[in-house]
């Protein structure tokens, strides 16, 4: 059984065997053991199952950084096997039946706990001290404790668990002269029967691959990718599960990868495929859930429904896989899942068409889909939020005014989170907007911890949030946040560069140039990869090496001002005045970069002109002051009273 289903009188019982084993012969001489299995266990029986993952053991166990290369360093893997040979040991020599036995399985870090019917002491012999503990743990959790007798053996007898429970055969051996060797050999056997057993198969992570089109039109690839999108959302409300983002699912389509090398990619148990085709107002879809490590498969189903109800269909689906892999879903998750969803289908396919152009990376494109969706249905909150999304990305990146684009923004996005409280996106985009448009950093939070809460397993919130983590001075949380982030979107390079960009401004870069090599060499091509390079560059002092990469970006304000910096830092003063000249065009045509002009005179080492313009910037609520407190190009002003105090007029500690 695994933890995260254990009523308090299981949890009592397991804490209290811990100790026991732990302090035992087999574990005495290895605190690291001892540790291990403790840590493991605690944050088993807390429920806290991304605790369980070999980076987070390494970084809470062993002390090392949090993005350690867990590839090249086995810590966790050795210390994991020794464990499970110590636990091997202790029971071999152990002449007790336990009311539950710890395994660690092969392959994982997430102890399985494996109750007995009956909770026998051993035979006559006198309680030890460690047993009378947990006797007393036991009573005070209300479980009857049997009084120390000798036992009575039925050779024959077999006691049948309840449906649902774990299926334990005990081979119970009596043979005075019976040697180590048969009894290791027993066991041995016994754990490769439960190993084999469904139950201890049991699923905790998933990929959804697009559903394929087959309505045999071209044209409906955008209706099967979009549904596809919002059956992984669904999916990914359940907290216990760990569900691949989209971004990564859809660098499978039209694969002809076997599925478990797919999953492999992933680091994935289990695979949803399946395909959708609509016909007028209906909608059907076949599914099928895949356990990877054996290639069979474990569910298959076909729903066919209007296309008014197809959200609530999205909900039953997952409902389904979770049912079906025994995974908890808690009391809230459910009722969302369960929730009656009424769309209309026409906004519903424009929302879809916008969702596709903005997974391009064409915001403007997809934000004239999201009006159209909310013209034909205001109460779509699919559409305000996904405008939302489009204006903040059009107002950080230069498309239009920022204090327009976020002032919309934020009221898209109040809009969506009005019509649906439990949306996870809604409440990231008010994040942003709180964030960009009055500089609210406790708002921004409050939202931010909401998305999160609602959806862990939005590779694209845990970004965002990365992001407010950084700016705010939170850099390893932000760090942390970002490679989970990774965790959920392994092959996406809009991950990957938000992993780059954290590295970046939290100055660490060389893990970023380490980083951007890799995932190139991949074939993976992260968005603005010349500009991250650059950026990285720049920052360790390479200066002609960053001139290149920045001299291939786009010549807006945002990269010109880098590419300023540049110029400044290796000598090229002239270059370095005319890139000024050229953003104060920028900010004469479109009001963007008084920001980036402050870099620059930084860069040349005029921190009174530097100052100026960052009051400039202050004044026309420019969004590049959200990076003041992390960018390292203003490292050289962090020392001057002025500076200080601008920071701390954007809401921000020095």
């Amino acid at each position: 059984m695994s933890a995260r289903t254990l009523p308090r009188e299981q949890t009592a019982i397991v804490r209290a065997h811990l100790r026991i084993v732990v302090s035992s012969p087999a574990f005495a001489k290895s605190k690291r053991a001892q540790e291990f299995l403790s840590l493991v266990v605690r944050h088993a029986v807390r429920g806290q199952l991304s605790h369980l993952r070999e980076r987070m053991i390494g970084t809470e166990l062993f002390g090392r950084p949090v993005g350690y290369d867990t590839g090249s360093d086995s810590v966790v893997r050795v210390m994991a096997t020794e464990v499970r040979r110590r636990l091997l040991q202790f029971y071999l020599e152990s002449n007790t039946d336990w009311p539950v036995r710890i395994e660690l399985l092969s392959g994982s870090y997430e102890p399985h706990f494996l109750f007995a019917n009956a909770q026998p002491e051993p035979k006559t012999s006198p309680l030890p001290d460690a047993l009378k503990q947990e006797n007393i743990e036991l009573k005070a959790a209300n479980i009857e404790v049997p009084s120390p007798a000798a036992e009575t053996i039925e050779v024959n007898a077999e006691v049948v668990p309840p449906v649902g429970k774990w299926k334990a055969r005990r081979v119970l051996v009596f043979v005075a002269c019976a040697s180590l060797l048969i009894a290791g050999t027993l066991l041995a056997l016994y754990k490769k029967y439960r190993e084999s057993t469904p139950d201890l198969q049991q699923i905790h992570s998933v990929v959804i691959l697009p559903l394929k089109n087959l309505s045999g039109d071209p044209s409906q690839e955008y209706f099967a990718d979009g549904m596809t999108a919002e059956l992984i959302s669904n999916l990914g409300q359940i907290s216990t599960l760990r569900v691949i983002s989209i971004t990564s699912s859809m660098n499978y389509k039209g694969t002809h990868k076997m599925l478990p090398e797919i999953a492999r990619d992933l680091g994935v148990e289990g695979v949803v495929e399946g395909g959708i085709e609509r016909e007028g107002n209906q909608v059907r879809i076949n599914a099928q859930l895949i356990d990877a490590r054996t290639d069979r498969p474990i569910w298959t189903q076909t729903y066919v429904r209007d296309m008014t109800s197809v959200l609530d269909l999205q909900g039953e689906v997952a409902q389904a896989i979770a049912r079906e892999i025994s995974i908890t879903v808690t009391p809230q998750e459910q009722t969302r899942l369960a929730r009656n969803r009424t769309i209309n289908p026409t906004a519903h396919d424009l929302y879809l068409r916008g969702l596709l152009l903005l997974n391009h990376d064409d915001p403007k494109g997809a934000s004239q889909y999201f009006r159209q969706a909310i013209a034909v249905d205001p109460k779509s909150a699919q559409a305000h939020t996904g405008l939302a999304d489009c204006l903040w990305h059009m107002g950080n990146g230069g498309m239009m005014a920022s204090m327009e684009a976020f002032a919309a923004q934020k009221s898209e996005a109040q809009k969506a989170v009005e019509l649906d409280p439990s949306s996870a996106d809604a409440h990231a985009e008010l994040a942003y907007a709180e964030m960009g448009l009055e500089w609210d950093w406790k708002s921004a939070d409050n939202e931010f911890r909401r998305a999160v809460e609602l959806n862990p397993n939005s590779a694209s919130i845990q970004g965002k949030y990365a992001i407010y983590l950084l700016f705010t001075g939170q850099t390893q949380e932000a760090i942390s946040r970002v490679e989970h982030g990774v965790e959920l979107d392994p092959v996406s390079a809009v991950s990957l560069r938000d992993e780059a960009f954290i590295y970046i401004f939290a100055h660490k870069y060389d893990k970023a140039l380490s980083l951007l090599e890799t995932v190139r060499s991949l074939g993976i091509h992260p968005p603005d990869w010349p500009f991250l390079l650059g950026a990285a560059y720049s920052g360790k002092g390479q200066f002609a090496e960053s001139i290149q990469f920045f001299e291939r970006c786009p010549k807006d304000a945002h990269n010109l001002g880098h590419l300023g910096y540049a110029y400044a830092r290796a000598g090229q003063i002239v270059d370095a005045q005319k890139a000024i000249a050229l953003i104060k065009q920028e900010i004469r045509s479109k009001g963007i970069g008084t920001y980036e002009i402050a870099f620059i005179y930084a860069g040349l080492g005029d921190k009174r002109n530097a100052i100026y313009w960052l009051n400039q910037a202050y004044a026309a609520h420019d969004t590049g002051l959200l990076y003041i407190n992390v960018d390292p190009c203003l490292d050289s002003l962090r020392a001057e009273p002025e500076f200080q105090e601008l920071v701390r007029k954007v809401g921000l500690t020095p």
